[in-house]
């Protein structure tokens, strides 16, 4: 016979550590990375756009873009 295991929801406490962690990888390590990466979509030449499916107008968009987006 299979025991069934039922899981108790997630204490405030919980909910509130896990947000934590999501928020500090969001600030230290996406931001950096969503910054250098929209950064390097500026310094591309309109042809290198074009050729990864991207027009220079969008590329200009993007590299706008809050971090948090």
């Amino acid at each position: 016979m299979h025991e069934t295991v039922i899981a108790k929801p997630r204490s405030l406490p919980t909910k509130i550590a896990t947000g934590a962690r999501n928020l500090a990888r969001l600030i230290f390590i996406r931001w950096p990375q969503r910054r250098r990466q929209r950064l390097q979509l500026l310094e591309m030449t309109d042809e290198r756009l074009r050729d990864i499916g991207i027009e220079p107008h969008q590329a200009r968009q993007e590299a706008s873009r809050p971090f948090w987006s």
